[in-house]
């Protein structure tokens, strides 16, 4: 009996010792203690980007519209990962695409758009068709209606950049600090209605639209008349709406060139000079207009690089006669009641202010800056850039009626007499 007990307390002794050294080994192997053997799984790598791809819902769109694109960053074993990506167009004068993916069509073409981190890229190929079909003298707006075009079928196209009054929280002020350049932000007071006043007195002249194109964003968030960083000073937002300007006069010249074949543009502003006249911009210089007829029609320069340069080829005039003779159109804008420079009576600015023409009549006309700014050189759209006094042109309806008037009847003569161009039923 005594002996069965022993042997019983033995048994539990052994176990209890038994358990006590297995939870010491556990606890060595826990705490990385060494005599005993484990198997520790090795740290997680981190994934390594090898791939990037990038998908739509179209691989093409049109004129004048966008397209969503998106990415996704892949490592070797196909599964998705972070990465901060960079878009980038190959061919921004066809396609542009903002830093989010949103590609808009500029004009007829292909262009590769790549998304990239580092030295890994990705790539999708956009081909932008024809305009979209506008019906003539409707609007169609861009995102939060921020550009507005109203859909022409006569051969000339109108805009007005600066006379928006739109100032969303969501876009920053521009300032010269942050954007560069002058950032000048005053606005262009009754533009936009002095625009469709035109628009509406050429319909009832000829029974045909211009193209109209607004910008409804105050200059203090988007300047449409300036390039990038300028233009819109970083914001994402801006940015669009920028590209959504351009598209949207893009879009009317490509409609121009199809039913015409060539047309004529003009960029609408307002001045708050002294002399209260017409600034005509075609690109020349208060300096070059300082200068003699005899040293303009000399050197071809001058008109190599005047927003008329494609109507001053074809015309039997000279250059300079074009420019400010007779039948120049400050010439015929006079004749009608609205003092203009250059014309026969006003040729040179002699000193005083005066806008030679900005930047959407550097893209958007055929001189010789337009093909690095977007355009086509020489091209079959022509035009200038008006500056308009405010007294007696934009201060109330009937002054910009009348000025639409004047504008149809001096267009009507102007692109006839010197382009072949004759306004009236399409």
């Amino acid at each position: 009996m005594c002996c069965g007990n022993d042997n019983a307390l033995v048994r539990s002794f052994i176990t209890m010792r038994y358990r006590v050294l297995r939870l010491t080994v556990v606890a060595a192997i826990a705490c990385g203690g060494s005599g005993a053997s484990s198997t520790i799984a090795p740290p997680v790598a981190a994934p390594v980007l090898t791939s990037i791809v990038v998908s739509a819902g179209a691989t093409s769109i049109s004129v004048g519209s966008t397209l969503q694109l998106t990415a996704s960053a892949r490592d070797a074993q196909g599964r998705a990962m972070s990465a901060t990506l960079a878009w980038a167009s190959g061919t921004p004068s066809v396609a542009n695409v903002s830093s989010l993916g949103l590609v808009s069509g500029v004009a007829v073409g292909s262009a590769t758009i790549t998304a990239s981190a580092g030295a890994v890229a990705g790539t999708y190929v956009i081909t932008v068709t024809g305009p979209a079909s506008y019906k003539a003298g409707q609007s169609y707006f861009g995102r939060n209606n921020y550009i507005e075009y109203v859909a022409g079928n006569a051969p000339v196209i109108l805009s007005a950049p600066h006379g928006g009054a739109l100032a969303p929280s969501t876009i920053a002020d521009r300032t010269a600090a942050a954007c560069g350049g002058a950032a000048t932000t005053v606005t262009d007071g009754n533009t936009a209605e002095l625009a469709r006043a035109m628009q509406q007195r050429f319909f009832a002249r000829f029974g045909t639209y211009p193209h109209v194109v607004i910008s409804h964003l105050s200059r203090r968030k988007l300047d449409p008349n300036r390039v990038q960083p300028e233009a819109a000073c970083g914001n994402e937002e801006a940015a669009v709406a920028l590209d959504e300007w351009h598209a949207f006069i893009e879009a009317a010249k490509s409609a121009v060139l199809k039913t015409t074949g060539k047309g004529w543009y003009m960029d609408m502003h307002g001045h708050g000079h002294t002399v209260q006249r017409l600034e005509l911009g075609y690109l020349v210089t208060d300096a070059q207009l300082n200068l003699p007829d005899a040293t303009l029609d000399a050197s071809t320069a001058y008109e190599g690089a005047a927003s008329m340069r494609t109507v001053s080829l074809f015309s039997p005039l000279t250059f300079s006669a074009l420019l400010r003779g007779a039948n120049s159109l400050g010439t015929l804008y006079a004749n009608n009641g609205f003092p203009a420079i250059p014309s026969a009576t006003d040729p040179r600015p002699n000193g005083a202010d005066y806008f030679d023409g900005g930047d959407n009549t550097r893209r958007h006309t055929c001189g010789g800056s337009a093909t690095a700014f977007g355009g086509v050189t020489g091209g079959n759209i022509c035009g200038v850039q008006i500056e308009t006094n405010f007294t007696g042109v934009r201060d109330n309806a009937a002054n910009r009626d009348r000025f639409g008037d004047a504008t149809a009847i001096v267009l009507e003569e102007y692109l006839r007499m010197h382009w072949g161009i004759r306004l009236g039923a399409p």
